[in-house]
């Protein structure tokens, strides 16, 4: 461990519950921040599906088709 002699000086019993505390608070502070700061973040949480879906699955039939169609055309 490159930083091992950081237990000299702080307790791990005292370190650890501190650095875990450090990364609970950093996780929760970026996760509130794009909550807060997108529109699209509370949608997905919330269920809502974007319209965008529905018009990406339309295509994405038309592409199976021409690709079915592709597929059992004969070689020339």
């Amino acid at each position: 461990m490159i930083y091992g002699k950081i237990w000299l000086v702080v307790k791990p019993s005292v370190g650890i519950p501190l650095f875990l505390g450090a990364v609970a608070v950093g996780s929760f502070a970026v996760h509130v921040a794009l909550v807060t700061n997108t529109t699209w973040v509370k949608k997905f949480l919330n269920g809502n599906a974007p319209a965008a879906t529905a018009k990406a699955e339309v295509d994405s039939s038309d592409a199976a088709t021409k690709l079915a169609s592709a597929l059992t055309a004969p070689r020339q």
